[in-house]
């Protein structure tokens, strides 16, 4: 069929203004083949038999060139030009207004344009798109590195900036961004005047709507009143993931899949971590309580106090699923005690008198019987190992699986979830905690968490994961049938275990461990999903960009030592220069040039696997944050020293000018890129 013939049937509707509505893009795309099919059939003169037309014949007369092919007739190429030009007012296309756009768009607005386009969110203010419903699938691809002065972009740029205006200015290595994108969009991060939050969770989760709270909340409400056993919800469900390790200053265990090496430090002297469970040591050997048929649960808790050389371990308490306690030492600290604590650990000095257990007897003791597949059960226990100087890589951890009633990211006090959950008091005593109660309080909250669900004690949720609105959206509009285009919608391609964090939502999970990994698993995911979220990390890899958002206790030193003052280097040593003549960056540095190389051959090559009238958003996530980071790190070195130390003892000062440099810091951090277009039939990388 002809589009001048579907266009007549009145499966496409045209206004007086000659502008097409909306139609399925399927029906159009086999009327262009058709077309395109007969067209061929004008050029050859052929029949799929290879026969010759005879009324081709007649049409092409002797117009037969050197080779034997025959030409084009003249009428056929002006009639094939309007119907291109009739097809193009079908394909879906973006129409922006720079002078429009009074502030700059955010991460939540590209998350939401997502959702505008392939689910039931709200039409952006800032951007126009012709025939929404022709956009057939959306890429998105997070590219941390690239910021505004790469390109040549003032920081404070708020409305989106014409690429032929800055095409001298950025950089040359990337054809790609050059050929394909009408703009670049100033992007802000997510955050605060201090701080960077994730772009990705910012990305990835999608806020409820008012009816959605009320729904869920129904759900949840019908699910509780259900019958329930202890094997409702699996324990592995409340694990916490290696980024929420890596976000919770977790010391990190060597068999902790993270996305960065760098993250999973070397062992120094005097740490330890749980090995791997010996083959001839099976779980019942010991007569221990198996949870769930799968796992060995313990409850841990530490009291601690002050020495000459900072905190150290006082007390280690240990408890099994059954609330029994299995280990309780007294530990006498390496160096001279100058505070027992006991208003909160509950250690005198009468207690230490006759104990001889040092750290290291401790460490032995724990390790001889919990192995790195054990679970073990804290509240907030980061503190808790960095006091046993100890890496184990299965925790659950209660203030993350219970939260605060404000939300996040203010975490709830053991106290108040042992009140406001289990009705009862503890920590009530004058002489301090008790670390057997503690750990016991800690089983105890997880116990109920497995009887009531994974939501309970979440607070009314405000967001749900974007994954899991495309699905719920799709179910909504098709009345709850399954479709084969719109239910398990998502993809995500991803370094380490995204399943952990961002994908448990997706229909397809891609793990990775370099960027040419992440490209194969787009360019084998696109066509099966409506929506591919992937990160491709060299540049910020070479730029020095990682673990931006929550710099690491163990490197806060390091990273003190290495940097300093304005004139910050990057972390792998390479400096960008400014040319003060122009703005212009100096991309100078070999590294970061082959990786602007690699980069711009990857986005060709997704580019190129991409199906027509598919959107392609590229961003940053965030900008530049390693100055940030720095007087981050800096900052919490002098709160921490300061607590014990007067203030011409303290290594680091922090004084108004140190914060003012931090917030302008943070300007820097939350200044990011993006770039957004549509792919066309005749379009192909460059």
């Amino acid at each position: 069929m002809e589009v001048s013939a579907l266009l007549a049937t009145g499966e496409r509707m045209v206004d007086e203004d000659g502008m097409v509505k909306q139609a399925p893009l399927a029906t159009i795309q086999q009327a262009e083949y058709d077309e395109d099919a007969r067209f061929k059939k004008v050029k050859t003169g052929l029949h799929s038999s290879g026969a010759l037309d005879a009324e081709t014949r007649n049409n092409a007369g002797d117009m037969e060139d050197e080779d034997g092919d025959f030409e084009i007739p003249k009428a056929a190429i002006k009639k094939r030009k309007r119907k291109e030009k009739r097809r193009s007012r079908l394909f879906p296309s973006f129409d922006v207004d720079p002078s429009a756009i009074k502030d700059k768009i955010n991460v939540a607005d590209l998350r939401d344009l997502v959702l505008w386009i392939l689910a039931d969110g709200v039409a952006p203010k800032w951007l126009s798109i012709y025939n929404k419903l022709g956009i057939t699938h959306m890429a998105t691809i997070l590219v941390p590195g690239l910021t505004p002065d790469l390109f040549g972009v003032n920081l404070d740029a708020i409305q989106p900036v014409s690429i032929s205006a800055i095409a001298s200015k950025m950089p040359q290595e990337l054809t790609f961004i050059s050929g394909h994108f009408e703009h670049l969009w100033p992007t802000r991060a997510p955050g605060d005047r201090t701080k960077l939050f994730s772009p990705m969770t910012a990305f990835m989760n999608s806020p409820l709507t008012k009816a959605d709270k009320n729904s869920l909340q129904k759900n949840g409400a019908a699910k509780k009143n259900g019958a329930h056993t202890s094997d409702n919800v699996p324990l592995k469900n409340f694990l916490m993931s290696a980024e929420e390790l890596l976000d919770g200053d977790y010391p990190i265990h060597s068999a902790t899949v993270v996305a960065d090496d760098d993250d999973r430090e070397e062992l120094e002297e005097g740490w330890v971590e749980t090995a791997r469970r010996p083959a001839d040591q099976t779980h019942e050997k010991k007569g221990t309580i198996m949870v769930q048929n799968m796992y060995r649960v313990y409850g841990l808790d530490c009291e601690m106090c002050l020495t000459t050389h900072g905190s150290a371990l006082a007390r280690v308490t240990i408890v099994n699923w059954n609330r029994e306690v299995v280990m309780d030492e007294l530990v006498l600290p390496d160096n001279p005690i100058t505070d027992y604590l006991t208003q909160y650990s509950g250690i005198t000095a009468k207690m230490l008198d006759n104990v001889s257990t040092t750290l290291s007897d401790v460490q032995k003791k724990l390790t001889s019987f919990i192995y790195s597949d054990d679970v073990l059960v804290g509240h907030s226990l980061e503190n808790d190992f960095k006091a046993l100087k100890l890496r184990h890589p299965t925790v659950i951890d209660t203030s993350v699986i219970y939260h605060h009633s404000r939300g996040l990211p203010s975490k709830p006090s053991l106290k108040w979830l042992a009140q406001k959950f289990l009705k009862k008091e503890i920590q009530h005593l004058k002489n301090g905690h008790d670390s057997a109660e503690d750990a016991r309080t800690c089983i105890d909250l997880v116990k109920l968490k497995i009887e009531k669900g994974v939501d309970f004690g979440t607070f009314n949720p405000t967001t749900e994961p974007l994954l899991r609105r495309l699905a719920r959206s799709a179910a909504n509009t098709s009345g709850g049938a399954e479709t084969s285009s719109r239910n398990g919608r998502g993809a995500v391609v991803d370094y380490g275990n995204p399943a952990q964090w961002h994908g448990t939502d997706a229909r397809t999970i891609v793990s990775c461990t370099n960027d040419d990994e992440v490209v194969s698993g787009v360019v084998n995911s696109i066509g099966q999903h409506d929506l591919v979220w992937a990160r491709l990390r060299e540049v910020e890899f070479n730029r020095g960009y990682v673990a931006y958002y929550g710099l690491r206790k163990e490197r806060r030193e390091k990273t003190l030592a290495g940097k300093s003052g304005n004139n910050a280097e990057d972390t792998n040593g390479s400096a960008e220069d400014t040319d003060a003549a122009d703005g212009k960056a100096s991309h100078g540095d070999g590294d970061l040039q082959t990786c602007l190389i690699n980069l711009n051959q990857r986005l060709k090559q997704i580019w190129e696997s991409l199906p027509p009238a598919t959107a392609m958003i590229i961003m940053s996530g965030s900008g530049d944050p390693r100055e940030m980071s720095r007087l981050n790190a800096m900052r919490a070195q002098f709160t921490e020293e300061f607590k014990t130390k007067k203030w011409d003892e303290v290594s680091v000062k922090w004084t108004d000018t140190e914060n003012q440099q931090l917030i302008e810091a943070t300007k820097v951090a939350r200044a990011g890129v993006s770039f957004i277009a549509i792919k066309e039939p005749t379009d192909h990388g460059s």
